[in-house]
């Protein structure tokens, strides 16, 4: 046999918490589980843990969810299973996965595949947003809590959602001045997502533990304000920030400049969809969850047989949702394999879960006016370097699907694959705000990987 083929009963792609909770449950059950992560480290962007042998902040303030996610951690390593981190899946079929570690080109051949890839920021493009000290607020997070990296001295913390209050806290227990933090959404907007949070023990002490963390560090959170552009000479000095309308549009009339050196910009996030797309699963399109998200039934199976999927692949919902979600499907995949019955009671927990987490992403959901953001000038596509009025000109050339505007200015088209430029692209490009994203274009290799790894894949 190839030595780089193995043989399990089933893949997990992803080591968050919704891929540990399934691969812990499996493993318990007796049966053979490879996990497949691009981290280091298990925990993925939520319970990010410091690489090994870092010495990194000891005086980062962690949530009371992130207690259950230690145990987690601890849980699913003591586990016996096989955990392959640092691997990337570029290629897949229902029952195979491809994928390079430690530059090597592998194949996983396994009778079922669970899917857990989490999510990745969703950036909306303003004046300034490359410059260095800008960044996203998962971005962020990475440095401080997962590398112990102090980004800067007087930070700026702008979008809209649960990622803010999260950004924040890291911020200040790392000994940086949070001089604003604004929150596009209205106050009165957020209100509707009040009753799930106090219905949610969970989500009510996250609420009340980063509310005593703002008000210790003296930080107010400024609602109907975002960032209008940044300024600098080789890196960010000053932020222009602003008053939004309820859609999001900009009223330029408000606008007054801040001293900063760092700026964390979080506008929520959008589900890891490629790998679940590529392998034929059916989605849909729902903004509140983030945009294109794979459809699952009541046990997590996809449209796809031996295809399940778990967390924000599913639709933005956060740990407690990718945990109990995760549960669900290794709770399906041992029904199928070993005919174990499904708890009912698991059921009931995930969408008790879904339905906090549907509350609160309602309040937050995309504001279509933050694309106006967004100057002629503006770098649309960081990858390719394309500005806004370079992609309203394909589109006006080319037409206005993502596929037209791909190829009539190379948008999307560089090292990212449009995961950053993708979400806020059309909407730009046609200079219609409320323009809803094409699903996804997918190819292999799904992820960046060397030449070499393509060519010398295992042969099934």
């Amino acid at each position: 046999m190839n030595a780089r083929i193995l043989e399990a009963d089933v893949g997990v792609v992803g080591a968050g918490p919704g891929g540990m909770a399934a691969a812990r449950r499996l493993a318990a059950a007796g049966l053979q589980v490879v996990v497949l992560d691009e981290g280091q480290r298990a925990g993925g962007q939520i319970f990010r843990q410091l690489p090994v042998g870092a010495s990194g902040h000891d005086r980062i303030a962690e949530p009371p969810s992130h207690e259950h996610g230690h145990r987690l951690i601890e849980h699913f390593e003591r586990a016996g299973m096989d955990r392959r981190h640092g691997a990337s899946v570029w290629d897949a079929r229902p029952g195979r996965l491809w994928f390079e570690q430690g530059g090597e080109s592998w194949l996983l051949r396994c009778q079922k595949i669970v899917l857990a890839p989490g999510a990745y920021d969703r950036v909306v493009p303003f004046p300034g947003w490359t410059l260095p000290g800008v960044m996203t607020a998962g971005a962020l997070q990475v440095m401080v809590r997962g590398f112990g990296v102090v980004p800067g001295r007087r930070a700026l913390v702008v979008g809209s959602g649960p990622l803010l209050l999260p950004t924040v806290a890291s911020l200040v227990s790392a000994g940086v001045q949070v001089v604003a933090a604004l929150e596009a959404s209205s106050r009165w907007r957020a209100l509707r997502a009040l009753p799930a949070v106090i219905g949610n023990g969970a989500r009510r002490r996250e609420a009340l533990w980063y509310a005593k963390k703002l008000l210790l560090a003296g930080v107010r959170l400024r609602w109907g304000w975002t960032v209008f552009g940044c300024e600098g000479d080789g890196r960010v000095q000053r932020a222009v920030i602003g008053k939004v309308d309820r859609a999001g549009r900009p009223r330029r009339d408000t606008a007054r400049a801040i001293d900063v050196d760092v700026v964390g910009a979080g506008f929520g996030l959008v589900p890891s969809v490629e790998l679940g797309l590529h392998l034929g699963c059916a989605s849909r399109h729902d903004a509140a969850r983030g945009g294109h998200h794979l459809v699952v039934d009541d046990a997590q199976r996809t449209s796809v047989a031996g295809v399940f999927a778990a967390g924000e692949i599913c639709g933005i919902g956060g740990a407690e949702v990718a945990m109990a979600e995760g549960e669900l499907a290794a709770a399906a995949v041992l029904h199928e394999l070993r005919g174990a019955p499904i708890d009912a009671a698991l059921r009931r927990a995930v969408a008790a879960e879904r339905r906090a987490a549907d509350a609160m992403l309602a309040a937050f959901a995309p504001m279509p006016g933050l694309h106006e953001l967004a100057s002629p000038d503006t770098i649309v596509c960081r990858c390719e370097d394309v500005t806004a009025q370079r992609a309203r000109a394909a589109a006006a050339l080319h037409g206005s699907s993502l596929r037209a505007v791909k190829m009539g200015c190379r948008a999307g088209m560089g090292p990212c694959q449009a995961r950053i430029c993708g979400p806020s692209l059309q909407a730009i490009a046609n200079a219609r705000p409320d323009e809803v994203m094409d699903r996804p274009i997918v190819q292999v290799p799904l992820k960046v990987v060397r030449s070499e790894t393509i060519v010398d894949a295992p042969r099934d």
